[in-house]
């Protein structure tokens, strides 16, 4: 049987041949060319081979082995946080079930195992690895190193984390007073009346400071750590979305005026560690020590520290970096604020998350309940509804 002659196409301006030949893993045509039909057919043969090697390890690659691919291919343009969310997630909750696998023999029961293991760990942690593990498999499937992802029913259980509570007035007075004249204090002030995200105070500079007729901060900056090490980035947190909605100018009341009139212009930073450096993470968390060093650890725990005797233990509520932003939402809502001018002032891309914390603070509190509760029993009388009850006229 003669053999199949090898077609190509010929280009008479150019002089060249051209075969092309698709790449299974993309569905993408590749074109080859060469001068020599007789060189060409060589490179097509070779392709075609190379194709066929490369199905084949992709064939044998175990999950963890696809894993770092799609992480290497994913990741580069992702935050710093974000890009440690998927390693957590990979690494500790998902590799050690199924990293030996082949990527093509995972099963749904193999992903429910993964989330077996995460059971005693919260919502929020399973969701981040359900979406890592559909994001891979989704991947996977894509280009065809399996049929269907086994992912399509996972679901993430776990436990929810507690409701924040923001400070009221008394525990920020508090607050305020007992860390008054440390280098925290500035940082607690661009918090709670500023409303600002960890990564933006630290990230603050004084061009973005305007202290004139109109008090206002632009947050244009974040401060991010990298093995612990501070980079300055201009790529906030809501930037990979159309919105932008973290660059903000946000107008600031007189008290936190009067204590960044107070600070100096040693850098360019408004917080810098000892060294006159933007914070790295362990200069920020020893900075941080000091809130911690305050606060109460148990009801008998009131007075001095017996490690730092000079610090006075007399904060009884707990405290974190995000307490202060939730608070500073809390009383822009409370006071009445447009529920579009508290997104805007937040720096939320979706007002989805403004509305949450809006209803858990203002729907439901009695004085805004009493109205309907008033009217649902309005001309009812409590005697006469237990006599109809009862049948007992006396």
């Amino acid at each position: 049987m003669p053999r199949e002659a090898f077609k190509c196409w010929y280009n008479p301006k150019t002089d060249l041949y051209r075969k092309r030949i698709k790449d299974p893993q993309t569905g993408k045509w590749i074109p080859l060319y060469d001068r020599d039909k007789a060189k060409l057919k060589r490179k097509y043969e070779q392709a075609k081979r190379d194709i066929e090697q490369n199905l084949r390890i992709k064939d044998d690659m175990t999950f963890a082995e696809y894993a770092v691919r799609w992480y290497n291919l994913n990741t580069p343009e992702l935050s710093t946080s974000r890009k440690s969310d998927y390693k957590i997630s990979i690494n500790n909750h998902i590799a050690p079930v199924i990293g030996n696998m082949k990527i093509r023999d995972v099963k749904p029961d193999d992903v429910k195992e993964v989330l077996m293991n995460m059971s005693d760990m919260s919502y929020s942690m399973q969701v981040k690895a359900v979406g890592t593990l559909k994001q891979i498999f989704a991947a996977a499937e894509e280009n065809n190193l399996i049929i269907k992802s086994p992912c399509t029913s996972l679901k993430p259980g776990g436990y929810k984390s507690r409701d924040k509570i923001p400070l009221n007035n008394e525990q920020t007075q508090a607050l305020l007073e007992a860390v008054s004249g440390t280098s925290v204090y500035p940082f607690i002030m661009l918090g709670l009346y500023a409303g600002m995200r960890r990564e933006e105070i630290l990230g603050l500079q004084w061009d973005c400071v305007h202290l004139d007729s109109t008090p206002y901060l632009s947050v244009r900056r974040a401060l991010i750590f990298e093995s612990g090490r501070p980079i300055v980035t201009d790529k906030l947190k809501s930037d990979r979305t159309e919105r932008n909605a973290s660059r903000r100018d946000v107008p600031i009341p007189p008290q936190l005026v009067a204590c960044l009139q107070k600070l100096d212009h040693k850098t360019d930073f408004i917080l810098h560690n000892k060294l006159d450096e933007p914070h790295s993470l362990t200069s920020f968390r020893n900075m941080w020590r000091i809130v911690e060093r305050r606060q109460l650890k148990d009801e008998t725990d009131r007075g001095e520290s017996k490690q730092h005797p000079k610090f006075k233990r007399t904060i009884d509520f707990h405290v974190t970096p995000h307490v202060l932003r939730h608070t500073y939402i809390t009383n822009l809502i409370l006071s009445g604020i447009n529920i579009k001018k508290v997104q805007y002032l937040a720096g939320h891309a979706n007002i989805k998350v403004t509305l949450d914390i809006y209803t858990k603070l203002v729907e439901n509190r009695p004085q805004d309940l009493i109205g309907d509760i008033e009217k649902a029993f309005s001309g009812q009388n409590s005697g006469q509804i237990i006599e109809e009850i009862t049948g007992n006229t006396g």
